[in-house]
């Protein structure tokens, strides 16, 4: 009976490395024959010391194993289930088939976008706006530590709230009426520079591609208050084109130079049923309330939705050297601190 393990072992030597020799070990243990427990020791032994003795076997089986499994020479052959046991890494997969086990579609246009982004309108707010009796207001943060009261009457049009808008009233014939802050613009802006800015790519109309067929016209300034209209196509997530129709009124502030922009538009269909009279009618309500000073930055980190759109505010270090501050506050877009209240 000795002479088991060794022959059982060398035929499966001869089965798994038939040129280098593999594991001792692994292969005495892998064979039956080579157990310490024997019919003969099992019924000489207690018990309790036949079943620990069990389990100390199966644990260095197991362990020797394993370190067969990682040690064998490279000209070992594996088990022959054994390539579905290796973890793939990054380098074994060449393609998205490789790693998916189906094939991707052949093009990925615009109509495969699942949303569009976030439009950027230059809008920091100090509080959410607030709609009563059809009109839409709303406290935005600007330049040079101004604080604005801005309303327009949009009767027609209900405030459209979530992550996607800021100051923004909606319909659903697809009228709409939103702020966009223009941040102390170096020259003075004309029609065709505050359209440029309005249908810029990171904007309301730009999210799959730059607006076309632009063109500005009547541009006009009434007190402090100056009307632009115009027409453009946005693209689509499809990549088509749908004609727009819209009326820009820009004012400033006191104390601030950042130009406040509504834009009241329709489609170029509604305009032509009622959409030119009401945009018009919207645009001709914008107004600044009124602007009171705060501590506040015209800066993302200023607005109350900051952190529910993705930002961290982290304390205000007043020593760096021992990381602890005297007067904790939070803010600002690097995460330097938010100067104090309003």
């Amino acid at each position: 009976q000795a002479q088991l393990p060794r022959t059982r072992g060398a035929a499966l030597q001869r089965h798994f490395c038939p040129e280098r020799p593999c594991e001792p070990a692994f292969l005495a243990l892998a064979t039956p024959e080579a157990s310490v427990l024997s019919q003969n020791g099992r019924a000489t032994m207690p018990r309790s010391t036949t079943w620990m003795l069990i389990t100390l076997q199966t644990a260095a089986s197991l362990d020797l194993r394993r370190r067969w499994l990682v040690t064998a020479p490279l000209g070992c052959a594996l088990p022959a289930n054994a390539a579905e046991q290796v973890m793939r890494t990054s380098s074994d997969i060449g393609s998205y088939e490789d790693a998916t086990g189906s094939q991707r579609a052949a093009n990925l246009g615009a109509g495969s976008i699942s949303g569009k982004s976030r439009p950027y309108t230059g809008v920091v707010l100090a509080e959410a706006p607030n709609s009563a009796a059809g009109v839409v207001a709303a406290d935005v943060i600007l330049t040079n530590g101004v604080l604005a009261k801005v309303a327009f009457a949009a009767p027609e049009l209900k405030l459209a709230k979530g992550f996607y808008y800021d100051v923004e009233a909606r319909a659903k014939t697809g009228d709409s009426a939103y702020l966009h802050v223009i941040a102390a613009p170096k020259s003075s802006l004309d029609g065709k520079a505050l359209a440029s800015r309005i249908l810029a790519t990171d904007g309301r109309y730009g999210a799959f591609g730059p607006p076309t067929d632009v063109v500005v016209s009547n541009d006009v300034t009434t007190g402090a208050v100056r009307t632009v209209d115009l027409a453009f196509s946005a693209i689509t997530p499809g990549g088509a084109t749908t004609p727009r129709r819209a009326v820009l009124a820009a004012t400033q502030a006191a104390g601030s130079p950042d130009v406040l922009v509504l834009v009241a538009s329709a489609s170029e269909a509604r305009w032509n049923q009622g959409g030119a009279d009401a945009a018009r009618r919207v645009a001709s309500s914008f107004r600044v309330d009124g602007t009171r000073p705060t501590k506040l930055r015209a800066e993302p980190a200023s607005d109350y939705r900051f952190e529910e759109q993705g930002g961290v505010r982290l304390p205000k270090i007043e020593n760096p050297l021992d990381g602890f501050s005297t007067e904790p506050a939070f803010g600002s877009s690097g995460g330097l601190g938010r100067p104090g209240g309003l």
